[in-house]
């Protein structure tokens, strides 16, 4: 997938809220105008070709990853979510917004409490909506059995570069997030 320009005009949009007072809520903002037409949106970003989606080694296509963006400070990047696939529990360890522009992406909370992580609420993120998540959210995604999920994904701070946790989604039982452990928690649907 090649970058389009409206990412790009994102990615460096974010890049300078990143110096307002409020980096969170102009983020926040930059996102809701962003989302406001999620066809018009859907229409300027291509979807992945069938071989742009990896299997994993246990055989799970979770859907296509594209980083528009990446710094210490900001990950922006585009993920389709696949039907099929329930994904686990997880952390981000900061700031992330979640706008869906096309399908719907089902969301599960968990929060930590004195007797470990428990399940909390769930919603589905239509088209147009978004989600902003704090350091010490905990969520799965998962698509619909009849569509895929269309998203932009923003981080405030390097998705990759940070000590984050994965969950058994049977145990609830904390892991050190690794793409194999997270590969070993998917489920069939």
């Amino acid at each position: 997938m090649e970058t389009p320009p409206i990412l790009e005009q994102l990615a460096s949009d974010c890049q300078a809220a990143l110096a307002h007072e409020d980096p969170r809520a102009e983020v926040h903002r930059l996102m809701q105008a962003l989302f406001a037409d999620p066809g018009a949106l859907a229409s300027q970003i291509e979807p992945f070709a069938a071989d742009d989606v990896e299997t994993s080694p246990r055989g799970f296509r979770l859907g296509g990853e594209h980083i528009v963006h990446l710094s210490p400070d900001l990950t922006v990047m585009v993920l389709d979510t696949l039907p099929g696939v329930e994904q686990p529990p997880h952390d981000h360890a900061m700031t992330a917004f979640i706008g869906v522009f096309e399908g719907c992406e089902e969301q599960r909370f968990w929060t930590r409490s004195d007797e470990g992580v428990v399940p909390t609420t769930g919603r589905l993120l239509e088209a147009g909506e978004i989600v902003a998540l704090g350091t010490r959210a905990i969520h799965a995604i998962s698509a619909p059995d009849h569509s895929p999920a269309r998203a932009v994904h923003v981080y405030l701070g390097d998705i990759y570069d940070i000590d984050r946790s994965v969950f058994d989604p049977d145990t609830l039982e904390e892991h050190p997030m690794t793409s194999e452990r997270y590969d070993a928690f998917c489920r069939a649907r």
